[in-house]
């Protein structure tokens, strides 16, 4: 049975925190603005939160459009909006798993995935925006030592 994880919508906050701050600020500060009399400053803000909104949807858009789908001998990765491009990591290949936090990912629960594999084109892959509760790391390890099982394949690499 395939799994398939898309990005929680909090990773977007968590990557974005400062430039949502500074939209926040810049749609507050119109009205204020307008009182003032100066169209300059006045068009200047409204400028930089149209930048702004539009930069924020776009990074919104990027950060969910990725799928990853754990299959019983995969690791597949689909990204793409208007194209895609879809990775494959056999799971044998897998070696190593690593689980990171930054501090405002904490903040949101969500967490960051690093698979390390000796694939020679996608050496490691990174599924970010993982719900910091998801037991994931046990799952592909799981799925590693049953496809490594059923393949008797074992790699022997030197670090």
């Amino acid at each position: 049975m395939d799994i398939s994880i898309r990005p929680d919508y909090r990773e977007f906050l968590a990557q974005n925190t400062g430039l949502n701050f500074l939209f926040a600020a810049s749609i507050i500060t119109m009205p204020l603005l307008s009182s003032f009399g100066n169209q300059y400053i006045l068009i200047g803000v409204s400028a930089t939160s149209l930048f702004l909104g539009i930069l924020l949807v776009f990074r919104y858009i990027m950060i969910t459009s990725v799928v990853w789908i754990i299959g019983e001998g995969t690791l597949c990765r689909i990204c793409g909006i208007l194209s895609s491009q879809t990775d494959y990591i056999e799971l044998y290949r897998v070696m190593d798993y690593k689980e990171t936090q930054t501090l405002l990912q904490k903040f949101w629960k969500v967490k960051t995935i690093t698979i390390i594999s000796t694939d020679k084109t996608d050496s490691t892959v990174e599924t970010c925006g993982i719900k910091s509760d998801m037991p994931l790391i046990e799952l592909i390890r799981d799925r590693v030592e049953k496809c490594k099982q059923m393949k008797r394949n074992y790699e022997i690499t030197n670090y």
